[in-house]
């Protein structure tokens, strides 16, 4: 998938968001590493807090007297937190090289428990939570190596294409729907009802007519406007869009940011639609923090947009 395939006017040239499909395979790859990465790192700050502040109590619920120790993992659980959340908005080459060192710090810390409870120096209960404890660590250890065997492979395709600073992030989304692209293609150009279903805006008002080239104007519900030009025009099938960043209020920490929406024929009057957006945050602490509220923001955001044009299409079929 390439988003897009040609650069708006006002693409800023620097962001290299116009990407052959190995390249957005690599970004994608190397996203899914990242927020891998940010997981553990939520994990890891979650319980280093509260063994850092509740050290007491969490002694006594695993059976043991070293308030000391059960403070001082958290306090090194909260130092992993903080390295890996900003490991994950450093270039890819550079994620790729330490999930590795990373992943073993997790099958570490799994062997550790596995010798805590082989000489019995916790109660059951204190069993009962570290061995839920190693196995999320675990379950992040694996996922992350075999996350980045999958980046490995697909930066081997584009060199240092993918080593981008700040990195570029790609958030896509597929669903299955029953009904035909013919019948979908109506809604998903609609620009109004994209408004409608899109929970951060108040209005999407075509500037052009629907085709190559056509320019919308968005407005979100503080009533901040920006516009974007599409980039690809596939009659039926697929659209991409370049969003112009630049204006003062514009609402995101972005530099750059893209999207495309396809519906393909899947078969038995079944279709697929795609929505696929890459971005890149600015550079500093502000963009560090928004790329993974994107990620966590924009997914459900993209799953209510697939359930409502799923709806209107349907609708609209039964109403002819």
């Amino acid at each position: 998938m390439t988003i897009p395939s040609r650069p708006a006017a006002h693409a800023a040239p620097a962001t290299h968001l116009d990407a052959p499909d190995d390249l957005f395979e690599a970004r994608l790859a190397a996203t899914r590493l990242r927020n891998l990465l940010r997981l553990n790192g939520e994990f890891s700050a979650i319980t280093g807090l509260a063994a850092a502040l509740a050290g007491g109590p969490v002694a006594r619920l695993l059976g043991t007297d070293e308030v000391w120790l059960v403070r001082s993992i958290g306090v090194g659980l909260l130092g992993f937190a903080i390295g890996l959340f900003l490991l994950a908005g450093e270039r890819t080459d550079l994620v790729r090289r330490l999930a590795g060192p990373i992943s073993v710090a997790d099958l570490l810390w799994v062997a550790g428990t596995a010798g805590v409870l082989a000489l019995g120096l916790v109660s059951g209960t204190g069993a009962v939570i570290l061995v839920a404890v190693a196995a999320v660590v675990l379950a992040l250890g694996l996922a992350q190596l075999l996350a980045r065997h999958r980046l490995t492979a697909t930066t081997a395709l584009v060199g240092a294409g993918a080593d981008e600073t700040p990195p570029v992030e790609v958030v896509v989304l597929r669903r299955s729907v029953p009904l035909s692209a013919r019948q979908l293609w109506p809604v998903i150009t609609d620009h109004g009802l994209y408004a409608r279903l899109a929970l951060n805006l108040r209005s999407a008002e075509a500037l052009t007519p629907s085709g190559p080239g056509f320019v919308r104007r968005c407005t979100d519900a503080a009533g901040r406007t920006w516009s974007e030009t599409c980039t690809l025009w596939e009659e039926g099938r697929r659209f991409d869009v370049d969003v112009d960043v630049s204006p003062a209020d514009y609402p995101y920490p972005l530099q750059a940011m893209q999207g495309s929406w396809r519906v393909e024929p899947a078969g038995d009057g079944r279709s697929t639609v795609t929505m696929a957006f890459a971005f890149q945050p600015v550079e500093g602490l502000r963009g560090r923090l928004f790329a993974p509220a994107m990620h966590v923001v924009l997914r459900p955001v993209l799953a209510r947009i697939a359930r409502g044009w799923a709806h209107h299409a349907s609708s609209a079929d039964r109403g002819r």
